[in-house]
């Protein structure tokens, strides 16, 4: 699983940096950021004088994909700005303010994951408990509509899908389970994507307005119509962003749908 509790975060190489934003990017200019890096990896991967190597390419993509999913979602990247902000503090050069009589400062504890996992109870608890539990820690921002999302409304989209994605582990891992008793192995294709996403009783249409990727695109992922997509770099983007937004293994999900799809492109060719 993706754990979304220990983001990364460097003052260097930050996930505004990564897009080419700054910090006061909104969700249109993030989401326009995204494709664009999407194009020039696109574009990179068939310049005759700029060929990456495979890994390096998906490297990227994954950079791309979790500064994205990241800032695009307005608990979590609340919670990176916190973080980046201690960074930028700490970084800065330190004035000794020293005094006999001066007392001690504590040491605060870090802010808690708006992803973390609560310990009030099981699993089992209903959607309305567990919503106003992150809530709470959600700080309070200007309202601002963005490509017709108004940020309280993204905030309840986000909210909406932690609650599922927490609630659908026992099942989840019910359904896993039987895989393993099948086939001894877990293999990730597009049906098995649409039955986890049916498992977590998160629609299509959800998971577009937490992707900002049209549906008719996540549609195909769980189709397996790769005729969809114009390249192979701009199908591994958004598979990228469905898993993560899902909160499933990118890394393995990622080998084995783009071996499924390659396989298809030389059954096509052959």
């Amino acid at each position: 699983m993706t754990d979304r509790t220990n983001i990364p975060v460097t003052v260097e190489d930050n996930y505004y940096q990564i897009l080419d934003v700054p910090n006061t990017a909104t969700l249109m200019e993030i989401r326009n950021a995204y494709e664009e890096k999407l194009e020039e990896t696109h574009l990179e991967a068939f310049a005759a004088y700029s060929l990456f190597p495979e890994e390096e390419t998906e490297e990227k993509l994954l950079q791309y994909s979790q500064a994205f999913v990241t800032l695009a979602n307005p608990i979590a990247r609340a919670k990176y700005d916190d973080e980046l902000n201690q960074l930028n503090v700490s970084a800065e050069p330190q004035i000794d303010l020293k005094k006999e009589s001066a007392p001690l400062i504590e040491e605060q504890s870090p802010v808690k994951s708006a992803w973390e996992k609560t310990e009030t109870g099981p699993l089992g608890k209903s959607l309305d408990k567990i919503q106003p539990e992150i809530k709470a820690e959600i700080p309070e921002n200007n309202t601002q509509d963005v490509a017709g999302q108004t940020q309280t409304e993204r905030q309840d989209f986000y909210l909406n899908l932690a609650a599922k994605n927490e609630l659908s582990e026992d099942s989840l891992q019910e359904y896993y389970n039987s895989l393993k008793t099948h086939g001894g192995e877990i293999s990730y294709n597009g049906a098995v994507l649409q039955q986890i996403r049916n498992i977590k009783s998160i629609t299509l249409d959800e998971l577009a307005q937490i992707t900002c990727i049209r549906g008719a695109y996540l549609k195909a992922i769980e189709e397996e119509d790769f005729s969809k997509f114009s390249s192979e770099i701009y199908l591994k983007g958004y598979l990228l962003c469905y898993v993560e937004s899902m909160n499933l293994p990118s890394k393995q999900i990622l080998d084995d749908y783009i071996c499924l799809y390659k396989n298809s492109l030389e059954s096509e060719s052959g």
